[in-house]
């Protein structure tokens, strides 16, 4: 199937002012159901893989399967690496399938940050893999991710511009004030810098810490400029929290594949409300 790029669905995201869901899959049941809603939906959709996932169950076996699920899509579906502090690991994801990778050297001063993420931009550039960077420090916990609120960090619009000018990177995910995990109060979401970006840098913008905000809050993200939404939480919840349901409901059933069943459609209903709330239907 011919299909865009990755970067090109971004831009007719942020163009036509909505956004493509990235959900954080952690096996084949939860890639499967994603690809599944995003069909039902009839639109892109991006599979994240953590950097924990690409290491557990291993870059080369990950890649081959998410490929092969991939290519036999009706719709188009992108494979993103999410937060990765290793320059070797990014690098091998972009040898092995990945469409996109993020670099994510947002602890490191931000001339450091610059320099990284262009010599990875450079490296994925000559293999057509698309790169995404990040600047400020998101709060919360992501598998093997983890800011304290007090270490999180948002974003300035001059270290933005810049960060965006000189890196090289095709996505940019600044820290506005979301964050990984679920939330505990409100969320003081600078929206203003959102909006001052969409029309001074090129790359489309990129919300971590899609779990949790209200309808209203993904609105205004998207009218801002926000073109891609990161969904993790919310998966794994679908995931766990159905677990729980089955062996409840049916304690001595000895069903392996009626319980994947059971937890396929519940990660695939959490991806169609995302993906339709993103696409403000």
């Amino acid at each position: 199937m011919d299909k865009r790029s990755i970067l090109e669905e971004l831009l007719r995201a942020k163009e036509d002012r909505f956004a493509i869901g990235a959900f954080n899959i952690f096996n084949y049941l939860s890639a499967k159901a994603v690809i599944s809603a995003a069909q039902k939906e009839g639109c892109p959709v991006i599979l994240q893989t953590s950097s924990q996932t690409a290491v557990t169950l291993g870059v080369k076996a990950l890649g081959s399967m998410l490929r092969q699920l991939a290519d036999s899509a009706q719709v188009p579906v992108f494979i993103h690496l999410d937060h990765c502090k290793d320059l070797e690991l990014v690098k091998s994801c972009i040898d092995n399938g990945w469409d996109s990778v993020m670099y994510d050297g947002s602890a490191l001063p931000i001339g450091e940050n610059i320099r990284n993420s262009k010599t990875l931009a450079e490296y994925a550039h000559a293999r057509g893999v698309f790169i995404e960077g990040e600047l400020g420090k998101i709060a919360g916990v992501e598998d093997d991710i983890s800011v304290s609120e007090d270490d999180a960090e948002k974003t300035s619009l001059d270290e933005a511009i810049r960060y965006a000018g000189e890196s090289e990177v095709d996505m940019f995910a600044p820290a506005v004030g979301t964050a990984h995990g679920m939330y505990r109060g409100q969320p003081h979401i600078n929206f203003s810098l959102i909006e001052q970006l969409k029309d001074r840098i090129s790359q489309p913008i990129v919300i971590h810490g899609g779990t949790g905000l209200e309808d209203g809050a993904f609105f205004k993200l998207i009218e801002s400029g926000a073109a891609k939404i990161n969904v993790s939480t919310a998966i794994k919840h679908a995931y766990i929290d159905g677990a729980r349901e089955y062996l409840q409901l049916y304690p001595d059933r000895l069903d392996p594949i009626g319980m994947d069943e059971f937890l396929y459609k519940k990660i695939e209903s959490a991806a169609i409300k995302h993906i339709r709330l993103f696409r403000k239907d």
